[in-house]
């Protein structure tokens, strides 16, 4: 219910003319977050890469005593292309600052943001809920929510196939050959 809520808020953000969005680049793609959402943009620190996490995860990083988990956009947004990641966004959330990665920051902008066609209220699976155009560039309005909610979910999936393959590996009725077909796995 509580998910449901956050996202009538930023629906409201969205549907605002006037609202302010961070707007930066990502490969060859132009993208938005509310401003709202975003505490800094700081040059890419050096990152921890975390073992057992899934590819959303790029790492974790270390920011003035606080660890902060670095997300990988490519994950979550269609068609992405490289990027050299040398900036990071960090967000402030409810429960703490996560960041992504991006290419640059450009600046904070009123943008008249009209519906993503692929985006509803309750599809979550895409981060894109909003385009907007500013000059010669279309923009995709992220959502910073649904980004951490996939982040989470297959954050959960990924420990969640580890926790079953750790139950097999280690339950004494579990055979010689599936112990052995499950190390290969692992």
């Amino acid at each position: 219910m509580d998910q449901i809520n956050h996202h009538s808020e930023t629906s409201n953000v969205l549907a605002k003319p006037t609202a302010t969005h961070c707007l930066f680049r990502r490969g060859s793609f132009w993208l938005a977050l509310p401003a709202l959402a975003v505490r800094e943009a700081m040059p890419r620190p050096n990152m921890v890469f975390v073992p057992g996490t899934p590819h959303i995860f790029a790492g974790l990083c270390h920011v003035r005593s606080e660890f902060i988990p670095v997300l990988n956009l490519d994950s979550v947004l269609p068609d992405c292309d490289h990027s050299d990641d040398e900036v990071m966004l960090i967000l402030e959330d409810t429960d703490g600052a996560w960041a992504v990665l991006v290419d640059e920051v450009t600046l904070l902008s009123a943008l008249d943001v009209s519906d993503a066609p692929v985006a509803e209220i309750f599809d979550t699976a895409c981060a894109v809920v909003g385009w907007a155009i500013l000059g010669d560039n279309v923009i995709q309005v992220l959502d910073q929510s649904r980004i951490r909610m996939l982040a989470e979910q297959e954050l959960a999936a990924t420990w969640q196939s580890a926790d079953v393959l750790h139950q097999n590996f280690t339950n004494p009725e579990t055979s010689a050959g599936q112990k052995r077909a499950l190390q290969s796995v692992m």
